[in-house]
């Protein structure tokens, strides 16, 4: 279609009855020719850009949320009460950005006219107009829950009714998407335990079914058959469960959630230290907190610029994890005076390494799945070389994230 020159565009155009089809004609017209160029049709003043708007008349009133949202986006359209609805965020001390960390993300740091938020969104998303109601994190999910691929996610999450959307970004937000699919309370005990009596539990049950498999080897070929699915639907669910504290991570690091008083808790931090704090190759200094005060706004904004250059979202959760643990040093090394560096920041990411270093050494000790991987010389897929496994262990536990990271700690400051 795209070689097609514009009056064979507009003959279809005016040969076909569906609105897809008539959607897609002037899609291209806008793309080739611009939204001002006269089509002339039925010799007189048309311009794509009419056209487009009678495609979204059409679509709204057919709900085809796909093309509302494509011809929305091309056309610039917004809604009024945007301006009202940031306002209403900031004044609450909620920090917003758009666009992808690292690439084109941009911080609203101050209420702004629906003018200015349409150019900040442009700039962020100039390279798709579907963009504006795109969500990564959603798209993620949406093809989790309903077993898509990415591509086929991104093309489901663009037809999904603005009701769906919402339901789906308030069961993100709520963190109700983190036990989901745990059906009691013991089950939901189990997937807050630490990964290495977690995994044993599973690899005890496969065992117990290997067992049960082999002392019935001479029952019939049906019941085999009827034991082999129950088996790959309970190994489905035991996989479903390995992802989950992974899945939850990816989430609040995506929503950039920190803990409460994080930002005073890691004033704190950076002020005790007199190089400051090293995340991402970026620097912390100590001179921050003699510029700003402890819960001043001006300083969370510093620490999130940090942050978002963290392109991985699991990442930066455990980066926030760790900086949190570290408010806490004094009780955590069981000293007024800790050995803190006086001639280098700290660096967390060095921190991060070595606490997985101890994870893995220690499900090396205990013959956990982790011998698949990291245990055996092999590198997993988990972000920044730390392995998948400790991003998918919970946070708290003798065999939770915390503890090896604090184990990390008590090796640097004592």
């Amino acid at each position: 279609m795209n070689s097609m020159n514009a009056d064979d565009l507009v003959e279809m155009l005016l040969e076909t009855t569906v609105l897809e089809e008539q959607a897609s004609i002037v899609h291209c017209l806008w793309m080739n020719h611009g939204p001002d160029y006269d089509t002339g049709i039925n010799d007189q003043y048309v311009t794509v850009k009419m056209l487009m708007e009678e495609v979204y008349t059409k679509s709204c009133e057919c709900r085809l949320w796909a093309l509302v949202r494509l011809t929305a986006g091309l056309l610039n359209k917004r809604l009024e009460e945007l301006g009202k609805a940031v306002t209403h965020l900031l004044v609450r001390q909620k920090q917003i950005t758009v666009g992808l960390p690292s690439k084109k993300e941009e911080a609203i740091t101050c209420p702004k006219t629906n003018e200015e938020l349409k150019e900040i969104m442009h700039r962020a998303y100039s390279d798709d107009p579907n963009a504006f109601t795109l969500s990564q994190v959603l798209a993620s999910e949406l093809a989790r829950i309903r077993n898509l691929s990415a591509a086929d996610a991104a093309e489901n999450l663009m037809t999904i009714s603005p009701f769906e959307l919402k339901s789906m970004l308030f069961s993100l937000l709520s963190g109700r998407l983190l036990e989901e699919f745990v059906d009691d309370c013991e089950a939901a005990k189990e997937t807050r335990t630490g990964i290495g009596s977690f995994r044993r539990h599973i690899e005890e049950r496969k065992s117990m079914r290997k067992s049960t498999r082999s002392i019935n080897e001479r029952t019939v070929a049906e019941e085999s058959e009827s034991n082999m699915e129950d088996e790959d639907e309970e190994l489905s669910e035991d996989d479903f469960q390995f992802g989950i504290w992974l899945r939850h991570r990816r989430i609040d690091g995506a929503l950039n959630r920190v803990p409460n008083n994080f930002y005073a808790t890691l004033w704190d931090t950076v002020n005790r230290l007199p190089h400051g704090v090293r995340i991402n190759d970026t620097i912390l200094h100590w001179g921050l907190t003699q510029e700003m005060t402890r819960r001043e706004m001006k300083f969370a904004l510093e620490v999130e610029q940090v942050l978002n250059r963290i392109a991985e979202p699991e990442y930066r959760e455990m980066v926030v994890e760790a900086l949190w643990l570290l408010g806490r040093l004094d009780r955590l090394v069981q000293s007024d005076q800790p050995n803190i560096p006086r001639d280098r920041p700290l660096d967390i990411d060095a921190l991060l390494r070595k606490a997985n270093e101890l994870f893995v050494l220690h499900n090396c000790e205990m013959a956990t799945v982790v011998l698949e991987c990291c245990a055996s010389g092999k590198r997993c897929d988990g972000a920044r070389g730390l392995c998948r496994h400790f991003y998918d262990s919970a946070p708290a536990g003798e065999f939770g994230t915390s503890h090896y990271i604090i184990k990390a700690m008590m090796m640097l400051f004592t």
